[in-house]
C-alpha cells in the first residue's frame, strides 16, 4: 500500500494522499453494502489508527523494561516463580523528569500498588491515573512472560521447531517423499547430502535404529569403534536428521539422575550418549533397565503434609530409541545384548574420503544450502509418520544363523527392525481389519540387507575394530617371503599398518586371548614375536550366511 501510494504522489504531487485501513475482514465493497454512504463517511473522517501493542523488553535475565505514558519501568533481579505472588524491584524513569526512582513492590498486592502511586504522585508528581493503568499493564505483562517462563521449564521440549518448520507446504512434500517407490534409497541418498560421508551400510542401519523412537518397537544402536575413527561424528549426523524437539544428546549421565525426571520426560525420545565409557555402573544400569522395562522405579524419603517422614515410589515413564558410541563394547556384555551392534569403517579408503570432504568443506566446495534442505526433508519425514503396529506374515518363515550370540535378542531386536522399514514405508503399505501395517515381502528383504552387517558382528568373535585390524594382519603376514609362518613384532606390525602403541598393544592382547595369535618366542622384557595361530575365514562364513539367508528369502510364501 506504502509503494502504491509513493507512486500516486510520483504522478500527482500536488493532491494530498492519505492511507486508510479498514477494519478486519472487510473491503470497500463490504463497507459500501454493509453501512452504505455514511459508513464510509465516517470511516474517511475517523479513520482507524494502528494498535500500538504493548511489549517488555528483555534485556537479560535480571534485567525488564516496560515504556509506559509516564515513564520507563526498568525490573532489575530475577523474577519470583512461585505464581502467588509478583513481588519486584523497580526502577521508574520518569518521562517528565528523567529522574529515577527505586521501589520495592508487589504488584499482586493492590493496596501496596496504590500506596506506591499515591507517594509517586504526591512527592514526584506522577500523574497517579496514569501512573496505576502502568503499573497494572506491566503486571500483566510481567505474569504472561512468568507463565512462559514457568510453562517452558515445566515443559521442557516443545513443538517449536514442528510448528516452524512443518508448514502445511513442507507436510505435503514430506508426504510425497514417502509416497515414492525405493523409499530407502532415496533417504540414503539424502543421508549422503547431509554430509555423512560413507558408511553406506552404517548410515541407513542408524538412521532406521533412531526413527524407532516414538513407534512401539523401539530400538537402540550401539557404535564401537577405535578413538578418533568418528563414532561420535555419525550418531550425531544422524540426529541431526530427526527432529530436533525429540532429541536429547548427552554428553554426561550422573548415577541418579534418570531416576529424577518427570513421569512423561522420557515419552518419545531420541537419546544420544556421545561416550557410554564415561556412564557409571549406576547409570549403566539405569540406562539398561529403561531399555527393557521402559520404565524406572524408585524407593524415596519424603515429608507429608503434617511433616510426618515417609516412603513414597516415585515411577519415570520411558518410551524411547538411542544411539550410544563406545571404544570397548566387549566390555558392556549386558549393554550389547539390548542393542544392535556395528563398528565404523575405519579403512584407509574411508579415511580419505572424509580428509576430501573436509577440504572441500574448508576451501568452500560444499554446499552447505544442499545439506541444510536434505536434513530438513528428513526431520519432516519423521513428523508426518504416524505409529501403528505393524503384523509380518514372514516374521516365521526366516531364521537367522546359530552361530550368532545372544541369539533370542537378535531374533527379537531383527523382527523389530522389520516392523520399523515397514513403519516407514506406512504410505505404501496397506492395513488390516484392526489398522495394523502388513509387511511385505520386500520390507523383510530391505531387512535383512541393511541388518546384516549387524548380524556379522553378532556371529564374529571379534568385534569389528579387532576384525579389521586382524584383517589387516593377515595381509600383511601373507605377503611376507615366509609366508603364513612369518614371525612378528608389535613394533612391526605398528609401523607396517600405521597404528598407534596403545591400539596395537589393545589388539594383540585380544587376540592373544582369544587364540587367535601366540607369543612363540621374546620375553617381556625385550619384546615377543607372534605367529598367527588360528587362520578364520571369516569372508567364507559370510558369503555362507548371505546364501542361506537369501536362499530363504526366496522360498517366502504367505501360507
Amino acid at each position: 500500500m506504502q509503494n502504491i501510494k509513493t507512486q500516486i504522489q510520483a504522478l500527482r504531487p500536488e493532491l494530498p494522499i492519505n492511507l486508510i485501513q479498514l477494519p478486519d475482514g472487510h473491503n470497500m465493497n463490504d463497507m459500501w453494502l454493509n453501512y452504505g454512504i455514511g459508513g464510509i463517511v465516517e470511516l474517511l473522517q475517523n479513520p482507524i489508527k494502528e494498535k500500538t501493542i504493548l511489549t517488555l523488553e528483555i534485556h537479560n535475565d535480571h534485567k525488564i523494561s516496560y515504556k509506559g505514558k509516564t515513564g520507563v519501568f526498568f525490573v532489575v533481579g530475577s523474577l519470583p516463580m512461585d505464581l502467588g505472588n509478583l513481588r519486584v524491584s523497580l526502577q521508574v524513569v520518569s518521562n517528565a523528569t528523567q529522574k529515577k526512582h527505586r521501589i520495592k513492590i508487589d504488584l499482586f498486592d493492590y493496596v501496596n500498588v496504590q500506596n506506591q502511586c499515591r507517594e509517586l504522585s504526591e512527592k514526584e508528581g506522577f500523574d497517579i491515573n496514569h501512573l496505576e493503568a502502568d503499573l497494572t499493564t506491566l503486571t500483566d505483562l510481567l505474569e504472561e512472560y512468568r507463565e512462559s517462563l514457568f510453562n517452558a521449564e515445566m515443559n521442557p521440549v516443545t513443538d517449536q521447531y514442528s510448528e516452524k518448520e512443518l508448514t502445511p507446504q513442507a507436510h505435503e512434500k514430506a508426504v510425497q517423499f514417502l509416497s515414492k517407490p525405493h523409499l530407502f534409497d532415496s533417504i540414503d541418498k539424502l543421508l549422503g547430502q547431509s554430509g555423512i560421508i560413507g558408511e553406506e551400510d552404517n548410515r541407513m542401519l542408524l538412521f532406521t535404529l533412531a526413527s524407532s523412537y516414538k513407534m512401539p518397537y523401539l530400538l537402540h544402536g550401539l557404535v564401537q569403534g577405535s578413538s578418533g575413527e568418528g563414532k561420535s561424528h555419525i550418531i550425531n549426523a544422524i540426529a541431526d536428521c530427526m527432529p530436533q524437539e525429540d532429541v536429547m544428546n548427552l554428553t554426561r549421565i550422573t548415577s541418579k539422575s534418570l531416576y529424577h525426571y518427570r513421569e512423561k520426560e522420557l515419552i518419545n525420545k531420541l537419546i544420544i550418549i556421545q561416550d557410554f565409557d564415561g556412564l557409571d555402573e549406576e547409570a549403566q544400569f539405569a540406562f539398561r533397565e529403561m531399555q527393557s522395562a521402559k520404565f524406572l522405579t524408585s524407593s524415596t524419603v519424603v515429608k507429608d503434609m503434617l511433616g510426618n517422614t515417609r516412603g513414597k515410589m516415585k515411577k519415570v515413564e520411558a518410551h524411547f530409541s538411542s544411539l550410544t558410541a563406545t571404544t570397548k563394547a566387549e566390555v558392556y556384555y549386558d549393554n550389547m545384548s539390548r542393542s544392535v551392534v556395528l563398528g565404523v569403517d575405519e579403512s584407509l579408503e574411508q579415511t580419505l574420503r572424509i580428509i576430501k570432504a573436509q577440504n572441500q568443506k574448508n576451501a568452500g566446495i560444499s554446499n552447505t544450502e544442499s545439506e541444510q534442505q536434505a536434513k530438513q526433508l528428513l526431520r519432516n519425514c519423521m513428523r508426518v509418520l504416524k505409529s501403528y503396529e505393524v503384523v509380518n506374515p514372514f516374521a516365521d518363515k526366516l531364521m537367522l544363523p546359530l552361530e550368532a550370540k545372544m541369539l533370542r535378542r537378535l531374533n527379537s531386536q531383527f523382527q523389530n527392525f522389520v516392523s520399523q522399514v515397514t513403519t516407514l514405508n506406512q504410505y505404501q503399505r496397506k492395513t488390516d481389519s484392526k489398522q495394523r501395517l502388513i509387511a511385505t515381502e520386500n520390507d523383510v528383504r530391505k531387512a535383512v540387507d541393511i541388518f546384516f552387517s549387524s548380524i556379522i558382528i553378532k556371529v564374529d568373535e571379534l568385534d569389528k575394530s579387532t576384525r579389521q585390524f586382524f584383517e589387516s594382519l593377515k595381509g600383511f603376514v601373507r605377503s611376507q617371503t615366509s609366508g603364513t609362518t612369518h614371525r612378528f613384532t608389535t613394533r612391526e606390525i605398528r609401523q607396517e599398518l600405521n597404528i598407534s602403541k596403545t591400539s596395537a598393544f589393545k589388539y594383540i592382547q585380544t587376540l592373544q586371548e582369544l587364540e587367535y595369535i601366540q607369543a612363540v618366542e621374546g620375553s617381556p622384557n625385550k619384546g615377543f614375536k607372534y605367529v598367527i595361530s588360528y587362520w578364520d575365514n571369516m569372508e567364507k562364513l559370510k558369503a555362507k550366511i548371505k546364501e542361506n539367508l537369501n536362499s530363504q528369502l526366496d522360498q517366502l510364501k504367505i501360507t
